[in-house]
């Protein structure tokens, strides 16, 4: 729950990343992240639009590829000017949170081999 193995960033969840999680992360997300990084985590929240610095986008290769145990940090420590939330946001949800952050991603960068094999067909059908 640290994200932390054996002194280096975790790569895996703690636990299994649930729809629940899922959906618990994402309103986590869209009242202590969205402002600065955006609903769809691009960077471009609503304070940068008011002329607060922008933060990285978490579609960026480099936080794509970065282990979930690297976000842990970054949320519970703080980087740069974003501020610790270690108080304001149990661990729980920090981890709901990233797991939010890794689907936001995934939905950005997706492909075809991303989906299913039997919801391929409404994609497919629906581009047509």
């Amino acid at each position: 729950y640290a994200g932390v193995v054996d002194g280096k960033p975790a790569e895996v969840f703690p636990f299994p990343v649930t729809e629940d999680v899922l959906r618990r992360g994402q309103e986590r997300f869209n009242i202590y992240c969205s402002p600065c990084h955006g609903r769809l985590g691009d960077g471009l929240g609503i304070v940068v639009r008011r002329g607060f610095p922008k933060p990285a986008s978490f579609h960026e290769d480099r936080l794509r590829q970065a282990p979930v145990g690297y976000f842990f940090a970054v949320i519970t420590n703080g980087f740069g000017r974003m501020p610790r939330y270690a108080t304001q946001i149990s661990v729980e949800d920090r981890w709901a949170i990233i797991a939010y952050v890794r689907a936001l991603q995934l939905s950005q960068h997706a492909t075809i081999d991303d989906v299913p094999q039997d919801a391929r067909s409404q994609l497919e059908g629906a581009s047509q």
